[in-house]
């Protein structure tokens, strides 16, 4: 079995890192997809040695088909998009304090 797995914030220190994790410790990456919103748009990031991801464009992104989003930006992009990939049927993990007491 294997994922289909988006990092919102790809470009950034935290994005970059979850990257990096999830070579390192093996994670069964299908597809991997990198986001961001306004600028960091278009960006290139690393995916393992020999892997270069061009960062898409957050906000009109279809999450559809994306089994895990990892989301390393703010609270307000999360507030926005955060629900929008978990609709779609993807499971979220949010490093920000958006959802941090909200039980579901």
């Amino acid at each position: 079995m294997s994922f289909k797995v988006a990092v919102v914030g790809a470009p950034g220190a935290v994005g970059r890192e979850i990257l990096k994790t999830l070579v390192e410790r093996g994670f069964a990456v299908r597809e991997a997809v990198a986001l961001a919103s306004g600028r960091a748009a278009g960006q290139l990031v690393s995916f393992g040695d020999d892997q270069v991801l061009t960062t898409g464009i957050l906000e009109n992104h279809d999450f559809g088909g994306t089994d895990l989003v990892f989301f390393a930006q703010n609270i307000a992009v999360s507030r926005v998009h955060a629900p929008r990939a978990a609709a779609a049927g993807a499971m979220v993990i949010d490093t920000s304090a958006q959802f941090c007491m909200d039980h579901d």
